[in-house]
Protein backbone atom coordinates (compact mmCIF):
# COMPACT_ATOMS: atom_id res chain seq x y z
CA UNK A 1 0.00 0.00 0.00
CA UNK A 2 1.15 3.65 -0.92
CA UNK A 3 1.36 6.42 1.71
CA UNK A 4 1.62 9.87 0.59
CA UNK A 5 4.01 11.61 2.90
CA UNK A 6 3.35 15.32 2.35
CA UNK A 7 6.33 17.77 1.99
CA UNK A 8 6.69 20.09 4.65
CA UNK A 9 5.78 23.82 3.58
CA UNK A 10 8.17 26.70 4.77
CA UNK A 11 7.64 29.95 4.84
CA UNK A 12 10.45 32.27 3.15
CA UNK A 13 11.13 35.96 3.25
CA UNK A 14 13.66 37.36 0.85
CA UNK A 15 14.31 41.57 2.61
CA UNK A 16 15.54 44.07 1.07
CA UNK A 17 16.51 48.09 1.17
CA UNK A 18 13.83 49.78 -0.53
CA UNK A 19 15.42 53.29 -0.85
CA UNK A 20 13.68 56.58 -1.81
CA UNK A 21 12.89 58.74 -4.71
CA UNK A 22 13.89 61.93 -5.54
CA UNK A 23 11.59 64.19 -3.81
CA UNK A 24 10.92 62.24 -1.10
CA UNK A 25 11.28 63.45 2.38
CA UNK A 26 13.39 64.50 4.21
CA UNK A 27 14.86 65.91 1.00
CA UNK A 28 18.31 67.14 2.77
CA UNK A 29 18.90 63.41 3.95
CA UNK A 30 21.77 60.93 2.50
CA UNK A 31 20.42 57.93 2.43
CA UNK A 32 22.99 55.47 1.63
CA UNK A 33 25.19 53.02 2.64
CA UNK A 34 29.32 53.62 2.59
CA UNK A 35 32.49 51.53 2.81
CA UNK A 36 34.82 54.67 4.27
CA UNK A 37 38.56 54.75 2.81
CA UNK A 38 37.90 50.59 1.37
CA UNK A 39 41.54 51.13 -0.13
CA UNK A 40 42.83 50.33 3.84
CA UNK A 41 41.22 47.60 4.12
CA UNK A 42 41.70 45.42 1.15
CA UNK A 43 39.48 46.76 -2.49
CA UNK A 44 41.53 49.71 -3.81
CA UNK A 45 39.54 51.05 -6.78
CA UNK A 46 41.30 48.43 -9.32
CA UNK A 47 41.52 45.72 -6.90
CA UNK A 48 44.47 44.40 -4.63
CA UNK A 49 47.29 44.04 -6.60
CA UNK A 50 44.98 44.98 -9.86
CA UNK A 51 43.79 41.94 -9.83
CA UNK A 52 40.05 43.79 -10.19
CA UNK A 53 36.70 43.52 -8.64
CA UNK A 54 33.73 42.08 -9.20
CA UNK A 55 30.04 43.85 -7.81
CA UNK A 56 26.88 42.01 -8.09
CA UNK A 57 23.75 42.72 -6.64
CA UNK A 58 19.45 42.99 -7.51
CA UNK A 59 17.64 46.14 -8.18
CA UNK A 60 14.20 46.68 -8.82
CA UNK A 61 14.07 50.27 -9.84
CA UNK A 62 11.01 52.76 -9.33
CA UNK A 63 9.26 55.52 -11.35
CA UNK A 64 10.88 58.68 -10.97
CA UNK A 65 11.81 61.84 -12.88
CA UNK A 66 15.73 62.91 -13.18
CA UNK A 67 18.56 61.17 -12.28
CA UNK A 68 19.23 58.09 -10.26
CA UNK A 69 22.00 56.51 -8.04
CA UNK A 70 23.35 52.96 -7.32
CA UNK A 71 26.67 52.87 -6.70
CA UNK A 72 30.25 54.86 -6.87
CA UNK A 73 33.94 54.19 -6.19
CA UNK A 74 34.55 57.73 -5.65
CA UNK A 75 35.74 60.54 -3.10
CA UNK A 76 33.41 60.04 -0.33
CA UNK A 77 31.83 63.76 -1.24
CA UNK A 78 31.52 62.75 -4.36
CA UNK A 79 32.96 65.91 -5.79
CA UNK A 80 35.29 64.10 -8.40
CA UNK A 81 35.43 67.51 -10.62
CA UNK A 82 37.05 69.70 -8.55
CA UNK A 83 40.82 70.27 -7.82
CA UNK A 84 44.08 69.11 -9.62
CA UNK A 85 43.65 66.69 -11.31
CA UNK A 86 40.59 67.92 -12.39
CA UNK A 87 38.81 64.73 -11.53
CA UNK A 88 39.62 62.35 -9.52
CA UNK A 89 38.99 58.43 -10.65
CA UNK A 90 35.62 57.31 -10.29
CA UNK A 91 33.24 54.66 -11.31
CA UNK A 92 29.41 53.52 -11.32
CA UNK A 93 26.61 52.84 -12.69
CA UNK A 94 22.73 53.32 -12.83
CA UNK A 95 19.95 54.48 -14.79
CA UNK A 96 20.36 57.81 -16.35
CA UNK A 97 18.17 60.09 -18.05
CA UNK A 98 17.27 59.57 -21.50
CA UNK A 99 17.76 61.82 -23.94
CA UNK A 100 20.04 63.39 -22.01
CA UNK A 101 18.58 66.75 -22.34
CA UNK A 102 16.14 67.29 -19.50
CA UNK A 103 17.90 66.50 -17.19
CA UNK A 104 16.27 66.64 -13.60
CA UNK A 105 13.04 66.75 -15.49
CA UNK A 106 12.59 63.85 -17.65
CA UNK A 107 10.77 60.70 -16.88
CA UNK A 108 12.34 58.53 -19.31
CA UNK A 109 15.70 56.35 -18.59
CA UNK A 110 18.66 54.25 -20.18
CA UNK A 111 21.04 52.34 -18.20
CA UNK A 112 24.85 53.83 -17.95
CA UNK A 113 27.95 53.05 -17.07
CA UNK A 114 29.59 56.56 -15.27
CA UNK A 115 32.98 57.21 -15.45
CA UNK A 116 36.76 55.41 -16.07
CA UNK A 117 37.34 58.80 -17.92
CA UNK A 118 36.93 62.04 -17.10
CA UNK A 119 33.36 62.82 -16.86
CA UNK A 120 32.45 60.46 -18.68
CA UNK A 121 29.01 58.88 -19.38
CA UNK A 122 28.77 56.00 -21.26
CA UNK A 123 25.27 54.84 -22.47
CA UNK A 124 25.57 52.44 -26.04
CA UNK A 125 25.50 48.74 -25.03
CA UNK A 126 28.23 46.68 -26.14
CA UNK A 127 31.17 48.13 -26.93
CA UNK A 128 29.23 51.16 -28.75
CA UNK A 129 29.51 54.65 -27.83
CA UNK A 130 26.33 55.39 -30.22
CA UNK A 131 23.97 55.92 -27.43
CA UNK A 132 21.07 54.68 -30.37
CA UNK A 133 22.25 51.55 -28.84
CA UNK A 134 21.19 52.27 -25.05
CA UNK A 135 19.00 50.28 -23.60
CA UNK A 136 15.64 51.61 -21.70
CA UNK A 137 15.12 50.99 -18.29
CA UNK A 138 11.91 49.13 -17.16
CA UNK A 139 10.56 50.22 -13.67
CA UNK A 140 9.19 47.83 -11.06
CA UNK A 141 10.91 45.11 -12.71
CA UNK A 142 14.08 42.89 -11.00
CA UNK A 143 17.16 43.33 -12.61
CA UNK A 144 20.56 41.00 -11.26
CA UNK A 145 23.68 43.05 -12.25
CA UNK A 146 27.45 43.23 -11.96
CA UNK A 147 29.76 45.68 -12.91
CA UNK A 148 33.42 44.03 -13.24
CA UNK A 149 36.37 45.92 -13.42
CA UNK A 150 39.79 44.14 -15.13
CA UNK A 151 42.92 46.06 -15.49
CA UNK A 152 44.85 45.63 -18.68
CA UNK A 153 48.77 44.62 -19.20
CA UNK A 154 49.24 48.06 -21.04
CA UNK A 155 48.17 49.89 -17.97
CA UNK A 156 44.08 50.78 -19.12
CA UNK A 157 41.60 49.68 -17.37
CA UNK A 158 38.23 47.89 -18.32
CA UNK A 159 34.85 47.94 -16.71
CA UNK A 160 32.27 45.85 -18.20
CA UNK A 161 28.46 46.54 -16.65
CA UNK A 162 26.19 43.97 -17.07
CA UNK A 163 22.54 45.15 -17.40
CA UNK A 164 20.46 41.80 -16.88
CA UNK A 165 21.99 38.78 -16.13
CA UNK A 166 22.02 35.82 -16.95
CA UNK A 167 22.06 37.53 -20.48
CA UNK A 168 25.52 38.27 -21.48
CA UNK A 169 24.49 39.49 -25.32
CA UNK A 170 25.65 43.21 -26.82
CA UNK A 171 22.54 44.36 -25.99
CA UNK A 172 22.72 43.36 -22.04
CA UNK A 173 26.04 45.13 -21.04
CA UNK A 174 28.10 48.48 -21.22
CA UNK A 175 31.57 48.31 -21.54
CA UNK A 176 34.68 51.16 -21.43
CA UNK A 177 38.27 51.06 -21.74
CA UNK A 178 39.51 53.69 -19.87
CA UNK A 179 43.27 54.91 -20.85
CA UNK A 180 46.49 53.80 -19.40
CA UNK A 181 46.86 57.33 -17.24
CA UNK A 182 43.52 57.13 -15.82
CA UNK A 183 42.70 56.62 -12.12
CA UNK A 184 46.45 55.91 -11.27
CA UNK A 185 46.01 58.08 -8.05
CA UNK A 186 43.64 57.01 -5.37
CA UNK A 187 40.79 59.29 -5.08
CA UNK A 188 40.52 61.87 -2.10
CA UNK A 189 39.09 60.24 1.32
CA UNK A 190 37.69 57.54 -0.76
CA UNK A 191 34.32 55.65 -0.50
CA UNK A 192 32.10 52.83 -1.53
CA UNK A 193 28.86 54.16 -2.12
CA UNK A 194 24.87 52.70 -2.38
CA UNK A 195 20.93 54.26 -2.64
CA UNK A 196 22.25 58.04 -3.13
CA UNK A 197 24.94 60.19 -4.87
CA UNK A 198 27.53 61.01 -2.48
CA UNK A 199 26.90 64.67 -3.12
CA UNK A 200 23.63 65.07 -1.52
CA UNK A 201 24.32 68.15 -0.22
CA UNK A 202 24.81 70.27 -2.97
CA UNK A 203 22.34 68.42 -5.81
CA UNK A 204 19.54 66.50 -3.98
CA UNK A 205 18.50 64.89 -6.98
CA UNK A 206 19.81 61.56 -7.33
CA UNK A 207 18.59 58.63 -5.66
CA UNK A 208 18.18 55.16 -6.04
CA UNK A 209 14.01 54.95 -6.09
CA UNK A 210 13.71 51.31 -5.70
CA UNK A 211 14.69 48.34 -4.24
CA UNK A 212 18.25 46.57 -3.39
CA UNK A 213 19.22 42.84 -2.29
CA UNK A 214 21.47 39.92 -3.16
CA UNK A 215 25.28 42.34 -2.94
CA UNK A 216 28.25 40.36 -3.06
CA UNK A 217 31.64 42.23 -3.62
CA UNK A 218 34.12 40.33 -4.86
CA UNK A 219 37.82 41.44 -4.63
CA UNK A 220 38.91 40.15 -8.14
CA UNK A 221 37.78 40.29 -11.84
CA UNK A 222 35.79 37.06 -11.81
CA UNK A 223 35.30 35.35 -15.33
CA UNK A 224 32.02 35.76 -17.14
CA UNK A 225 30.77 32.19 -15.93
CA UNK A 226 31.40 32.73 -12.17
CA UNK A 227 29.69 36.10 -12.33
CA UNK A 228 26.68 33.86 -13.57
CA UNK A 229 26.57 31.28 -11.23
CA UNK A 230 27.29 33.92 -7.73
CA UNK A 231 24.71 36.06 -9.26
CA UNK A 232 21.99 32.95 -9.71
CA UNK A 233 22.96 31.69 -6.33
CA UNK A 234 22.73 33.02 -2.47
CA UNK A 235 25.43 31.12 -1.38
CA UNK A 236 29.37 31.56 -2.64
CA UNK A 237 29.32 29.27 -5.55
CA UNK A 238 32.80 29.71 -7.74
CA UNK A 239 36.20 28.98 -6.24
CA UNK A 240 37.47 33.10 -6.89
CA UNK A 241 34.39 34.05 -5.32
CA UNK A 242 34.93 31.95 -2.41
CA UNK A 243 38.62 32.58 -2.26
CA UNK A 244 38.24 36.31 -2.59
CA UNK A 245 34.97 37.10 -1.23
CA UNK A 246 34.99 41.02 0.36
CA UNK A 247 31.43 41.59 1.45
CA UNK A 248 28.44 39.61 1.37
CA UNK A 249 24.23 40.53 2.39
CA UNK A 250 21.68 38.78 0.36
CA UNK A 251 18.90 39.32 2.81
CA UNK A 252 20.23 43.16 3.99
CA UNK A 253 17.63 44.82 5.60
CA UNK A 254 17.08 48.29 7.47
CA UNK A 255 18.74 47.22 11.10
CA UNK A 256 21.50 44.79 9.57
CA UNK A 257 23.51 45.56 6.75
CA UNK A 258 26.71 43.31 7.95
CA UNK A 259 29.18 41.33 6.08
CA UNK A 260 27.68 37.64 6.01
CA UNK A 261 30.75 36.31 4.16
CA UNK A 262 32.79 36.70 7.44
CA UNK A 263 35.79 39.04 5.84
CA UNK A 264 34.33 41.45 8.16
CA UNK A 265 33.43 44.35 6.12
CA UNK A 266 30.99 46.09 7.62
CA UNK A 267 29.30 49.18 5.78
CA UNK A 268 27.86 51.85 7.74
CA UNK A 269 24.84 54.03 7.09
CA UNK A 270 25.61 57.27 6.38
CA UNK A 271 23.00 59.58 8.28
CA UNK A 272 20.22 58.25 10.45
CA UNK A 273 18.02 58.44 7.11
CA UNK A 274 17.55 54.68 6.23
CA UNK A 275 15.59 52.91 3.55
CA UNK A 276 12.09 51.21 4.16
CA UNK A 277 12.50 47.28 4.70
CA UNK A 278 11.54 45.40 1.49
CA UNK A 279 9.75 41.87 2.40
CA UNK A 280 8.59 39.25 -0.43
CA UNK A 281 7.81 36.10 1.54
CA UNK A 282 6.66 33.04 -0.61
CA UNK A 283 6.57 29.17 0.30
CA UNK A 284 8.71 26.82 -0.32
CA UNK A 285 8.75 22.86 -0.41
CA UNK A 286 11.05 20.55 0.66
CA UNK A 287 10.03 17.49 -1.40
CA UNK A 288 9.86 13.77 0.02
CA UNK A 289 9.24 10.78 -1.96
CA UNK A 290 6.11 8.25 -1.23
CA UNK A 291 7.27 5.40 0.91
CA UNK A 292 5.24 2.46 0.89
Amino acid sequence: MLVCVFAPVTVRSDTGLDFPSNGDAPRNAFVAFQWLNPNANGLPMWGPSNKGVTYIWKYRPRQQNGYYATMWYSRADGHFNEGIPLYDAYYGAHPYPYPPRGGTNNPSHVWELAGMQDGRDTLGTGRSDNDTMSRMLVTNVWYTQAIRINCNENGSKTAKFYIALPSVAKSAYIEYQSAADYGNSTPRNPAITFGDSPWYRDFQHERMSGVIRHIKIIAKSLAEVDILAEAQSEALVSADGQANIWYMNINPTPDDISDKSGAGHDPTWASSSRPRLYTDSRNTVTPNPLTK
